[in-house]
């Protein structure tokens, strides 16, 4: 009998861990490559290292039904931002929560949700405007290791000379083969990627001004999760929005351009 416990208990384990991921992948992205038989997936970081909460005080973990669907950030004392495609169709608030101040994706402190507002203009068919801000009960800044991350309210001049390096950070799947979501945060630096060579890259997919690129050549090119941040100079610039599963590949990960200016007055009317 002890074994058979034993047994369940393995076979619960496992299930568990399967349905999460499952859950994750339903939230990312997906791309069909350039035959039409496979399929583009963001969400996950490549060539990164593990993370300590203190260097990204901002990271959250948005979950539903207790489950890890997306990466999100402080940027006030009350409001995180994220994917508006994480929470779209806007979900019942009583299944959504935040995980913050810790780099173990199982820990940290939980928050409700007081409020989801997505962007008035996002387009789900082309991921335009893909920004949403999740307003807490309570706040942030009451507990250690949280923090607020700054916003970057103008466009980063990007040179393929000098290239600048940004942070990507989320809990992604490392690799599609193992079934677990790892459950330390993992960040990665990757440069910016000029906007006009990125449209070309990912033509006839639709890259417009209020997306930003970023990634390299056997670097990255996933990003992390949908609604990470993507931090330059220790501002936000990005969030993770779509990309390609090939990770290494000439493909540059998508990113939600917070300077862009339909993106940044919609922050800026709450935040």
């Amino acid at each position: 009998m002890v074994h058979f416990i034993i047994l369940l208990l393995c076979i619960s384990s496992a299930f568990a861990g399967s349905d999460e991921v499952e859950i994750w992948r339903s939230v990312q992205v997906r791309r069909p490559m350039e035959s039409g038989l496979y399929w583009r997936v963001s969400g996950r970081i490549v060539g990164g290292n593990d993370a300590n909460i203190t260097d990204f005080p901002y990271q959250l973990s948005l979950r539903k039904f207790d489950s890890h669907i997306c990466g999100a950030s402080v940027i006030s004392s009350q409001y995180a931002v994220t994917a508006a495609h994480c929470v779209y169709p806007k979900p019942f608030l009583d299944f959504m929560t935040l995980s913050g101040g810790s780099a173990n994706r199982t820990d940290g402190v939980i928050f409700t949700v007081d409020e989801i507002i997505l962007h008035p203009m996002f387009n789900r068919n082309i991921y335009n405007n893909d920004i949403a801000l999740i307003r807490i009960h309570g706040s942030f800044l009451d507990y250690d290791n949280i923090g607020i991350v700054a916003l970057q309210s103008s466009a980063i001049a990007i040179s393929t000379t000098n290239p600048t390096y940004c942070t990507v950070s989320g809990w992604g799947q490392t690799n599609f083969q193992i079934e677990d979501l790892p459950e330390i945060l993992k960040s990665v630096k990757i440069p910016l990627v000029p906007y006009n060579d990125c449209r070309r890259k990912w033509s006839p997919y639709s890259v417009t001004t209020s997306m930003t690129c970023a990634g390299e050549l056997r670097r990255d090119s996933c990003s992390g999760d949908s609604g990470g941040p993507l931090v330059c100079n220790n501002r936000l610039y990005g969030i993770v929005s779509w990309g390609d599963d090939s990770c290494g590949s000439s493909y540059p990960g998508v990113y939600t351009s917070i300077s862009a200016s339909n993106v940044f007055n919609f922050l800026d009317q709450y935040v």
